[in-house]
């Protein structure tokens, strides 16, 4: 056809024109859908992870003021692997806690979440506060706070058991184990795998943090020497061997024969009382002084020379955290000569 064919374009002409027209267009709809869906899951799991990164953020914030025992009640009172309840030093002394969930719909494997619940009602959280992933039902009222703070966490997708919560402690793995050595963690690390489309599309992602728990007061170490005095009867009793984990001056309280029970010592209370030549602290009339180097000389009551007494130490740090010597077991020294 010319240019100067008034003719037109034939039928086929004008189908094949379309044909080509609407494979292109479909090509081009096709790419620019799959790049919009692709950029909206991005979009989701960016938004996600950031979500899950202002979490740890605050959790970091909130383990940097642990709060500080008092009256040797412990601030940290549950340790797993994806569930952790501890007390922080604001004003309230609040309870905080942070929980995996995977079974509350529409939670799963596949996507659980991360709650955090706060208490600022009473001094000691309670057996039902800690049930379940949040804790509902007679806890939640005492639960001031419940809210989500991660989604689409998947440490525990496909039967894999990657914990939320890992903790480095001064004597060991096996501080994890009781309530009792709750108080030796020093670290605690978290990591959240996040993954808005598991099992498809990009790998899942990992947010994490450690934490230093700089509140968190260590029980010092007790130990003590004793070498005979210049004078006859005296013994002195040195406790300078003993050591304090955060490197704090300490006080020492020694007893003679008579040692306090553990469970009694409170070194926020060391109040002697004195009847006579007895004195007593923390219910033990045996306390004979207080220093890291002692001389004492023993009265003829405690026996001729070569007679053996039992002598003990209580080291206490500026917080209410004590360590032991010779008291359980005890130690006998020898009255010299």
């Amino acid at each position: 056809m010319s240019l100067r064919d008034e003719r037109g374009f034939t039928l086929t002409e004008l189908l094949i024109g379309m044909t080509i027209s609407i494979v292109l267009l479909t090509a081009t709809l096709t790419t620019f859908n799959s790049l919009y869906r692709i950029e909206h899951d991005n979009d989701a799991r960016l938004d996600t992870v950031e979500v899950a990164r202002n979490a740890l953020d605050v959790q970091a914030r909130q383990l940097r003021n642990l709060a500080k025992r008092l009256n040797n009640t412990p601030v940290i009172d549950t340790v797993g692997s994806y569930d952790f309840i501890f007390q922080t030093s604001d004003p309230n002394r609040t309870w905080v806690r942070y929980c995996l969930d995977t079974t509350n719909a529409p939670a799963s494997t596949d996507r659980a979440r991360v709650w955090t619940q706060e208490s600022n009602v009473g001094s000691a959280v309670t057996a039902a506060m800690r049930t379940g992933c949040p804790a509902g039902g007679a806890s939640s009222t005492l639960w001031t706070a419940t809210r989500i703070v991660a989604d689409h966490v998947t440490n525990r997708r496909a039967a894999q058991d990657r914990p939320l919560f890992s903790y480095r402690c001064t004597s060991g793995t096996t501080c994890t184990a009781s309530a009792a050595t709750f108080d030796q963690i020093v670290n605690v690390s978290t990591q959240l795998l996040v993954d808005t489309t598991p099992g498809a599309g990009a790998p899942e992602l990992r947010v994490a943090t450690g934490i230093y728990l700089r509140n968190q007061n260590q029980a010092p170490t007790a130990s003590f020497v004793t070498t005979p005095g210049s004078s006859s009867r005296t013994v002195v009793l040195n406790a300078s061997a003993s050591t304090d984990y955060e490197g704090r001056t300490m006080n020492y309280y020694w007893f003679k024969q008579t040692m306090p029970a553990l469970a009694s010592i409170d070194c926020a209370s060391p109040t002697v009382s004195a009847t006579g030549p007895v004195r007593t602290l923390w219910g033990a009339a045996g306390f004979i002084g207080e220093s890291i180097t002692l001389s004492h000389t023993f009265p003829s009551t405690d026996g001729a020379a070569g007679t053996t007494r039992n002598i003990g130490l209580v080291a206490c740090d500026p917080g209410d955290r004590y360590g032991t010597a010779g008291i359980s077991p005890t130690i006998a020294v020898q009255i010299p000569n």
